[in-house]
């Protein structure tokens, strides 16, 4: 759609007094452009970026990049540079296949015409998930040049993203939502909800041998700033606590965790846990020490998913609480 501005000028003739009469005065030159006709530029580069964001939100890669010049350039908020429609358009299409449900709300705060043809609008994009809502904000500095009458992009730099929520850094942990039970020697209860605004998972989980409960505790997993990692804090009703660093692998995660019994006896761990269906996991823990003591590897263990309904996935955080109180 072409964009363009109409500049208009008003001009004043006063008549003047002379001797031989009146006259005309001589005509004053066109303005190129008047105080009047920014709140004009203004509301075209507002309407440039809604259109922005509607073609965002239509995951429309190659209208997206249409807003930039040619040869335009896109500097995104981890430093990569992307030269000409083309190359904007390849990250863009990536970006949708990976986030198919990420919309984006733009706010301009400035327009300011810096020379004839040339405008920089400053402003924050915020993108929006349909489950979490906003998810991280950036602030861009976009410059415009006129061409053919519409106003494109030469040149588009966001700052770094700030979460409005931990959430992103989570997302891909969010299957684990829910009741999961292993049965072997011991039967492992565990159920797994978010926290307010998802900035953390929280875990509770039981261990049982026939009618009565050995182990319980909980654990806690989110996003440690210090690190710049996911991380999980977990307690249980022995005094124990730990700390683990996960990392993503290619079929799930690898956690490396330590921690300390509650006799101060120092422990260590390599926790692998693998997602093989939407119901299924499998866990193991390798590289097991505490103290000076090398501990043998584990089995691998199944877990499966258990319907919210069953009582013993009711009975998860009953349990847990439960045996804390015991422990009091």
């Amino acid at each position: 759609m072409r964009l363009s501005l109409l500049f208009c000028g008003v001009l004043l003739a006063l008549p003047a007094l002379h001797p031989l009469g009146a006259q005309e005065p001589p005509a004053a030159p066109a303005p190129v452009a008047t105080a009047a006709a920014e709140p004009e530029l203004e509301k075209t580069i507002r309407a440039t970026a809604a259109a922005f964001a509607a073609a965002f939100n239509e995951k429309d890669a190659e209208k997206v990049a249409a807003f930039w010049t040619p040869d335009g350039e896109y500097v995104n908020d981890r430093g990569q540079t992307f030269h000409g429609r083309p190359a904007i358009a390849a990250e863009y299409a990536a970006f949708f296949a990976a986030n198919p449900a990420l919309t984006m709300e733009v706010e301009v705060e400035s327009v300011r015409r810096v020379a004839a043809g040339l405008v920089v609008e400053e402003g924050s994009a915020t993108l929006v998930s349909p489950e979490a809502g906003p998810l991280t904000t950036s602030r861009y500095t976009t410059v415009h040049v006129q061409q053919d009458g519409d106003w494109l992009a030469a040149s588009v730099r966001e700052s770094q993203a700030v979460p409005v929520s931990n959430y992103p850094f989570l997302a891909e942990l969010e299957w684990l939502v829910g009741q999961w039970v292993a049965e072997g020697d011991a039967i492992v209860l565990t159920s797994c909800r978010w926290t307010a605004n998802r900035h953390f998972l929280l875990r509770t989980f039981t261990v049982s041998e026939g009618d009565a409960t050995t182990l319980s505790g909980m654990q806690i997993v989110g996003w440690d700033p210090t690190v710049g990692r996911v991380a999980s804090w977990i307690f249980d009703s022995e005094g124990g606590h730990g700390y683990g660093i996960w990392t993503q692998t290619a079929d799930g995660w690898r956690v490396d965790s330590h921690g300390t019994l509650r006799d101060g006896t120092p422990t260590s761990a390599t926790n692998f846990v693998t997602r093989i269906d939407e119901d299924t996991v499998g866990w193991q823990s390798v590289q097991r020490r505490a103290g000076t003591v090398d501990l043998p590897d584990t089995e691998r263990v199944v877990v499966k998913r258990v319907p919210m309904e069953s009582p013993a996935a009711n009975a998860t955080e009953e349990d847990a609480e439960g045996a804390a109180k015991e422990e009091e």
